[in-house]
């Protein structure tokens, strides 16, 4: 937009959508004397784990392994490495459409008593945005044309048509209000919230 006479402001706006599904993200990893049965042991804590999901209602579609690995762990003694055996594992991420869900799905993860479980991370989102990112271009470019219009008044000027715009990347992160927590009878708490849905715009008007 350089080289354009006339002024160009930046627009943006945050509006926030509610959180309607989760992404869970678990670690299975077994350290063995060897590697098959490391492998092997590996796997049967991977099934237990694929069958809580399941029990739990989460669709098997929506489960994917990120990570596999096998291979040899050390540890350093005396300043020499020093094999203490191998470790195979997975990265299970598991999406759940069902919040309410959560909580017993959770509790049953913990107590399972499956070897090698760790959670590795939890994320909440809304499974379509599209209503929300349009609400929130809208209110970007209200802004844009807010801001533009005071700059040309400053200016002594009268701001004159559009002559360009571009939308920049958009973003979206959680966003802190409207709190539901779902319990569980562990007493553990998951507070949902809301995503922030954000939408920015750089706009040139012309001044006349």
């Amino acid at each position: 937009m350089r080289g354009q006479r006339g002024v160009t402001v930046v627009g943006s706006a945050h509006v926030a959508a509610p959180v309607d599904q989760v992404e869970l993200a678990l670690g299975v990893e077994i350290l063995r004397a060897d590697a098959a049965a490391s492998f092997t042991d590996a796997a049967v804590s991977v099934s237990a784990v694929l069958a809580i999901l399941a029990d739990g209602g989460v669709d098997s579609r929506h489960v994917r392994t990120t990570d596999l690995h096998l291979g040899p762990r050390t540890t350093y003694r005396d300043n020499q490495e020093v094999l203490i055996g191998y470790a195979c594992g997975q990265r299970l991420i598991a999406v759940l459409g069902a919040l309410g869900a959560l909580p017993e799905l959770l509790g049953r993860l913990a107590v399972s008593g499956v070897e090698g479980v760790r959670f590795e991370g939890i994320s909440f989102s809304a499974s379509d945005v599209t209503s929300f990112a349009e609400r929130a271009r809208a209110q970007a470019m209200a802004d844009a044309h807010s801001k533009a219009q005071h700059l040309a008044a400053l200016a002594g000027r009268v701001l004159g048509p559009v002559v360009a715009i571009r939308e920049q990347q958009p973003g979206g992160r959680p966003f802190p209000m409207a709190k539901r927590e779902l319990a569980m009878d562990t007493a553990m708490a998951v507070a949902t919230g809301d995503t922030e849905v954000s939408a920015s715009v750089e706009v040139h008007f012309e001044l006349v």
